[in-house]
């Protein structure tokens, strides 16, 4: 087999990959017909990388072929789907008097949503979670779903509809930054560690006839795959959050350009 042929033939949609995206399509377009924006195109693309996630070659790899791909499946659907899902939706309209958390329980939200997104990254890479999400169907299925939540958790105060539900600016960058060092950590380690990180992975059942291909071919052994795996959990993803970064700031600092200025009274009253 060829690589062209992998790309060609490797695809399993299933049935429900396929139908959970035409679900989601359809609730999208009846829901906000009448607020649809070019917003949408942001909402659609999460879809599609949704689709590829799991029904491409990167989501028939994942399992247990290659963690290489198990990891890009992975930032697909932490780092990509989630956030694009978010900046697709039509933004609400602040209530006149928006009803705000205290303090307290503000900052506590948050930080569940900051551990909730690095957890999604460090959880499913204990290795019993890896192992069995390598090889079953069925937790395989839960993983995409906690995935997908985890990811809505993390972002959302970044990417909320509603703009009084988000971070402000600085505590952004705060955030992601965070995020993209406790990234950076999982990654060295799983690039750097000398013992197998997922084992499930070491003797795939080659049911397709691609081993031979992603061996002598890409010249992807257990351990070369293993350190591309973590290189991608470690540069990536950091990129993921330096470009969250700057559009957060360069929106801030827009924003502020466009606030009107009031002027200067000097002298007294006439």
């Amino acid at each position: 087999m060829t690589t062209g042929e992998l790309l060609r033939s490797a695809w399993d949609p299933g049935t429900v990959v396929p139908l959970s995206c035409i679900l989601a399509l359809a609730a999208y377009f009846v829901h906000f017909r009448r607020r649809l924006e070019a917003r949408a195109g942001s909402f659609v693309l999460a879809i599609a990388l949704f689709f590829a996630a799991l029904a491409s070659p990167i989501g028939v790899l994942a399992r247990g072929y290659l963690f290489s791909a198990h990891m890009l499946q992975h930032l697909l659907l932490t780092l990509g789907v989630p956030p694009l899902a978010l900046l697709g939706l039509p933004r609400e309209r602040e209530s006149a008097r928006p009803s705000r958390p205290g303090a307290r329980a503000g900052a506590i939200a948050h930080v569940g949503s900051w551990l909730a997104g690095v957890g999604a990254m460090w959880i499913w890479h204990a290795r019993a979670l890896c192992n069995a999400a390598a090889v079953s169907a069925a937790v395989q299925s839960c993983q995409t779903a906690s995935l997908l939540v985890m990811g809505l958790a993390f972002w959302r105060p970044i990417f909320a509809p509603r703009v009084s539900a988000r971070l402000p600016a600085f505590s952004v960058v705060l955030y992601l930054f965070a995020a993209c060092v406790a990234c950076t950590i999982l990654g060295v380690m799983v690039t750097l560690s000398p013992v197998e990180v997922c084992s499930a992975y070491m003797h795939p059942v080659d049911s397709l006839g691609v081993l031979p291909l992603l061996r002598d071919g890409w010249g992807l052994t257990h351990q070369a795959d293993q350190e591309v795996g973590g290189l991608l959990m470690w540069v990536p993803a950091c990129f993921v959050y330096a470009a969250a970064i700057l559009a957060t700031l360069g929106r801030y600092y827009g924003e502020e350009r466009r606030s009107p200025q009031v002027p200067l009274v000097t002298g007294g009253a006439q």
